[in-house]
């Protein structure tokens, strides 16, 4: 078996995935954590820990990497590390004035999504950040568009606006909100989809009408709900791509 750890600014993410290339189990760890203790991430795994031939990560936090890696170590010492970009490289011409400057996790996803529908693409992740990604027609990493995640920007607002409560976006029918809390929540809702619906349809106007879409990530089923741009959502993309990687 293999073990996937995809290492997010928020959570950390880890599947295991069996001989029939599917996830047997899955785990979460708090990225923020200052310290992972080798007994925790041990009774975490478990008894899998044994059937354990390799582990593959892929990190935007070089310091939870590190702690991730020292203890793993400890608990799978004959069992091999490989950190997508460092051991293993994506492998896709990557367009971007700088490419160093790409995360590897967007890498990660853009190569999933290519080898599953085709190009030329657009991934859209729901994370921390909302993400976009296009790949060209000759399969290459082309660029894209970064800009706050829901959570961020909802935590923002409450932090920004003296009277404003907390609210926990959920699905919600209507469009108008009643009251604050509602506003609130089909605010968030309604303008991330609007606002992807628009970014999705300026790319396809430049690139192509055929021009495929795939979503992933935390919210991206609750987004693609109110979207009417988003038909496709992989939530597991990232571990796809990582299972693609082990293999090349």
């Amino acid at each position: 078996m293999k073990l996937l750890i995809d290492i997010g600014n928020t959570n950390t993410s880890i599947a295991l995935i069996g001989k029939n290339e599917k996830i047997k189990k899955r785990y979460f760890i708090h990225t923020g954590k200052s310290e992972v203790r080798t007994v925790a991430l041990k009774r975490l795994i478990g008894k899998e820990l044994k059937a354990i031939d390799s582990i593959h990560i892929v990190s935007v936090v070089p310091k939870f990497l590190s702690l991730i890696k020292k203890n793993l170590k400890r608990v799978a010492p004959k069992v091999q590390i490989l950190v997508i970009g460092k051991d293993i490289k994506v492998p896709m011409v990557v367009k971007y004035k700088k490419p160093s400057e790409v995360g590897q996790d967007r890498l990660v996803v853009s190569f999933a999504a290519r080898q599953l529908v085709g190009t030329p693409l657009i991934v859209v992740d729901f994370g921390t950040a909302v993400t976009f990604d296009f790949v060209n027609a000759k399969g290459e990493y082309a660029g894209g568009l970064i800009f706050p995640g829901l959570r961020l920007a909802l935590e923002s607002l409450v932090k920004g606006a003296a009277l404003l409560p907390n609210v926990t976006i959920k699905a919600s029918k209507g469009i108008l909100g009643q009251d604050t809390k509602s506003s609130i929540n089909k605010g968030i809702l309604l303008g991330y989809a609007a606002v992807c619906d628009d970014f999705i349809k300026r790319l396809k106007d430049k690139y192509g009408h055929k021009t495929k879409v795939v979503a992933t990530g935390g919210d991206a089923g609750l987004i693609s709900k109110y979207s009417r741009e988003i038909k496709r959502v992989c939530p597991d993309l990232i571990f796809t791509g990582l299972n693609y990687l082990s293999k090349v």
